[in-house]
């Protein structure tokens, strides 16, 4: 079995497993300790770049209001084992490349990025089928993992 030193989850993950208890997104954050860390079942490392903090804060505060975003990433720093990635040259390089060839959406190409240099063993997404045919990890969706791994 895949050792899963490091877990990149996708902005859906935090907002619908905040919102949805009883959906595998949120089994998946109980299992990293989000809703307490007497829960967690995996010691994984959870990947984080500013782009991702942004996408949870810009999509929180759409979807609830910006106290609530706030508290999601308050619960996110205070209760997980993060792993933070910050851009380099090499990064904005290829970050450059990819806006020109365009097989990845633009708003996707940091969290491919974030990812990748997070040397994460699985990218866990509702939805992310483009990442899925560059990378060089696993990806997979919600349900997959949960099935999987949990």
């Amino acid at each position: 079995m895949l050792e899963l030193n490091r877990l990149f989850l996708d902005t859906n993950i935090y907002i619908i497993g905040t919102q949805d208890i009883n959906s595998d997104e949120a089994k998946i954050l109980t299992a990293i300790g989000y809703y307490g860390k007497q829960d967690r079942k995996l010691e994984s490392q959870i990947i984080f770049s500013a782009e991702l903090i942004d996408q949870i804060r810009r999509v929180g505060k759409y979807l609830w209001n910006k106290d609530q975003a706030g508290l999601v990433l308050s619960l996110i720093f205070t209760r997980l084992n993060i792993h933070y990635v910050t851009p380099n040259q090499e990064w904005y390089q290829l970050l450059t490349e990819m806006r020109i060839k365009g097989n990845i959406p633009l708003e996707d190409i940091e969290i491919f990025l974030t990812a990748k240099y997070g040397k994460a063993n699985c990218f866990i997404s509702g939805n992310r089928e483009l990442i899925k045919a560059i990378a060089d990890f696993e990806c997979l969706t919600p349900e997959s993992f949960v099935k999987k791994y949990l």
